[in-house]
């Protein structure tokens, strides 16, 4: 049987990433394996050039410190509020979600993403892009996504 080593929990600070932190440490416990919480400070993307390429805004270095401070002080609230084994290893990273979170998963040697997934639906019901789906695409290891059920 295949038993994983290191899971990862991309963190939005949201209650899917409290959904998916619980179902991590289900399988951290179940499979002795080694568990990361990620939070990514987000560059804002600005919209496409004539080019092709995309534009985003830049966050000032020391308001991004600030950010990643913040980040730092909410994944520890989280994992002390959620009773997290001392283990837990916190990182917060700046970039695009989708990109940071399958880089670190390979650099990292991460063999189980758990991301949550609104489902939320944007302007006139389209779906807006997802960093679930895109993680999911790209990754290199086993993705387990966690849809939260709508309310009524």
């Amino acid at each position: 049987m295949f038993a994983y080593q290191h899971i990862l929990v991309p963190v939005d600070f949201s209650p899917v990433s409290q959904r998916s932190i619980h179902r991590a440490k289900e399988l951290a416990s179940q499979y002795q394996a080694r568990l990361t919480l990620l939070h990514v400070v987000e560059d804002i993307p600005l919209g496409v050039t004539a080019f092709g390429d995309v534009s985003a805004i830049y966050i000032a270095p020391d308001t991004q410190d600030k950010l990643i401070e913040a980040a730092h002080t909410q994944l520890a609230d989280i994992a002390n509020r959620m009773d997290l084994d001392q283990a837990v290893q916190l990182e917060v990273l700046n970039g695009y979600p989708n990109v940071a979170i399958n880089s670190y998963a390979e650099d990292n040697q991460v063999d189980l993403i758990i991301v949550g997934h609104s489902a939320k639906h944007g302007f006139m019901g389209l779906l807006m892009g997802s960093t679930a789906e895109t993680v999911t695409k790209h990754a290199k290891c086993d993705v387990l996504v966690m849809r939260v059920p709508e309310t009524a």
